[in-house]
């Protein structure tokens, strides 16, 4: 009988201390496990994102480092194609290669500014080729078509404000003198003038008349046209205002009061 109720007991110790493990395990341990995985998750997330911010840091550094570079390159840039359309000091740029190259500005027109736009890309109509396709004796039959079409890459984006400003200037002189002052036009100038068309004619022997200089055989007229571009600075550009917002009320007339009679001065 004591024997017995010892195995009882000693049993019953056994089931009790296998629920108290089990307990154990599904109340704190496997919690606590669980738990401590999250925290090395997010503690292995938190050293990436550390490791990143590290390297845009470094990127920044070395960015900042250059900044007089880029500075300088930037107005390089802004002398190219400025911010404002300056063309009174563009024309005396132009006058001076005139008079460095002995030739006469007989003309000098701008015209409007316009919006700088990119050409659409026109897509490449689609091609079809011939593919062989397996018949049931075994045999090929090339009666299979596939059509590829190839898509041209979207255009950038063009910065806002960007103008052209059209530019007709006529000179007169001798031919070398003329193509000397095209060429200088183009190259020796801080500022970007793209020419879009020219027309060379050749003058006979003339006295000066009209505001044209005396001319001898072999001379030529040049008539140049072409762009000069205007790009404003996107962070000195003022908000542009609303165009459909309704203008500001006007105050009305004062009860009682004649609007034809003069103000008396104090």
């Amino acid at each position: 009988m004591g024997g017995a109720k010892k195995t009882t007991w000693i049993g019953g110790t056994v089931v009790v201390g296998l629920l108290i493990v089990v307990a154990a395990w599904f109340l704190a341990i496997s919690p606590a496990l669980t738990s401590a995985d999250e925290v090395r998750a997010q503690a292995e997330q938190a050293r990436q994102q550390n490791e990143l911010l590290e390297l845009k840091l470094v990127q920044l550094k070395a960015d900042f480092e250059k900044l007089p570079e880029y500075k300088a390159e930037l107005a390089g840039l802004q002398t190219q194609i400025p911010s404002d359309a300056a063309m009174a000091e563009y024309f005396r740029q132009v006058d001076q290669i005139a008079t460095a190259h002995s030739v006469t500005v007989t003309a000098l027109t701008p015209s409007t500014p316009t919006a700088v736009t990119l050409a659409a890309s026109t897509a490449p109509a689609p091609t079809e080729t011939t593919e062989p396709t397996e018949t049931g004796d075994g045999s090929t039959d090339a009666t299979g078509t596939a059509t590829s079409t190839d898509t041209a890459g979207a255009a950038g984006a063009v910065p806002t404000g960007f103008v052209a400003i059209p530019l007709s200037l006529t000179v007169l002189g001798t031919y070398d003198d003329t193509v000397a002052f095209l060429n200088d036009l183009q190259n020796a100038t801080p500022r970007l003038f793209l020419v879009s068309g020219l027309t060379g004619t050749s003058q006979k022997e003339a006295e000066a008349s009209g505001g044209k200089p005396a001319t001898g055989p072999g001379d030529q007229e040049l008539v140049v046209t072409g762009y000069v571009y205007v790009l404003p600075d996107a962070l000195g550009m003022a908000a542009t205002p609303d165009a459909d917002a309704a203008p500001p009320a006007l105050p009305g007339a004062v009860a009682g009061k004649n609007p034809l009679v003069p103000i008396t001065g104090r």
